[in-house]
């Protein structure tokens, strides 16, 4: 019995000692939350309040390794979005999560797919991205993209070359 005593007292020495590790994955925080209203923001076409949520030093790198700033970057996709219809994530299929690294950095990861419908074509696109963005004090300070533009670059180049035939045409 004492034996038995001094096990169960050693086990729970042990058991008392191990290293809690703090939770490092979540499905739902402040930054998931940021995120969304982002999306949402750039759905919306509110402009203002998309860039609203960067960091002024923000860094954002879309497909490339050379970063633009969130001015520009906001800019660039007012300005991409005045060719569709309509434009923005699929309901079904978003996914979210949110990590802190070894760093100690908080990174959100967004999963979706892109849909937009153009004016000029009445031809729909569907793109999966991947996306993720770094907070510091409640703001995004660096994003990454992910997708592939081949169809997106083979519709424009569709347009313009049906553009460019009708004014032959006229000519």
């Amino acid at each position: 019995m004492k034996t038995l005593s001094v096990l169960v007292l050693s086990l729970l020495l042990l058991w008392g000692c191990k290293e809690e590790k703090p939770d490092r994955y979540f499905s739902s925080s402040p930054e998931i939350d940021q995120t969304k209203a982002l999306i949402g923001d750039y759905e919306k076409g509110d402009w203002k309040a998309m860039q609203a949520h960067y960091a002024d030093t923000a860094k954002i790198y879309h497909n490339s390794t050379r970063a633009i700033s969130a001015s520009d970057f906001v800019k660039s996709f007012q300005e991409g979005t005045a060719g569709y219809q309509s434009y923005g994530f699929q309901d079904n299929d978003q996914y979210y999560e949110m990590i802190i690294d070894d760093k100690d950095e908080r990174w959100v990861n967004f999963w979706g797919n892109w849909e937009a419908t153009f004016k000029e074509k009445d031809t729909s696109l569907v793109v999966p991205v991947h996306v993720t963005l770094e907070f510091k004090d409640g703001k995004v300070v660096e994003e990454h993209a992910y997708y592939d533009t081949a169809g997106l670059i083979r519709i424009m180049n569709k347009i313009a070359a049906d553009k460019a035939a009708a004014e032959e045409m006229n000519n």
